[in-house]
């Protein structure tokens, strides 16, 4: 079984300025959408976890460190979508496996409302 729970953040950043980043050369910011699935067996609870229990975990190790910063002093210099969720995977993976018993499933960031990156983080 798939749960997921859905969050919202603004956050600048800026590519290197190198021909193929096009515009993103430049620094700017999105109003990033990020989808957190976890996967397990549902409980003796009639759940796989609480969502409250993710969305504790999700709003602690990345949205309040995110929000309204400069993702390149936090994450690194290519803040490509892609590197953001391999940043986001290692900030909650150990945590929610912990605190919920769930295991990650998948991170889905979108950068506008037509281009995301997913990361699958378990088979």
């Amino acid at each position: 079984m798939i749960i997921g729970k859905h969050f919202e953040f603004e956050a600048a950043h800026q590519l290197p300025d190198e021909e193929c980043y096009g515009k993103c050369r430049n620094m700017h910011g999105h109003t990033y959408k990020l989808t957190v699935e976890v996967a397990g067996e549902i409980t003796d609870k009639g759940w796989v976890c609480n969502f409250s229990e993710v969305k504790a975990i999700v709003q602690e190790k990345v949205i309040k460190v995110l929000d309204h910063s400069f993702l390149n002093d936090i994450i690194a210099d290519l803040t490509t979508a892609e590197n953001i969720l391999y940043w986001m995977r290692n900030q909650v993976e150990a945590d929610i496996v912990e605190m919920t018993g769930a295991k990650l499933y998948c991170l889905t960031l979108y950068e506008t409302s037509n281009s995301f990156a997913k990361l699958y983080c378990q088979p």
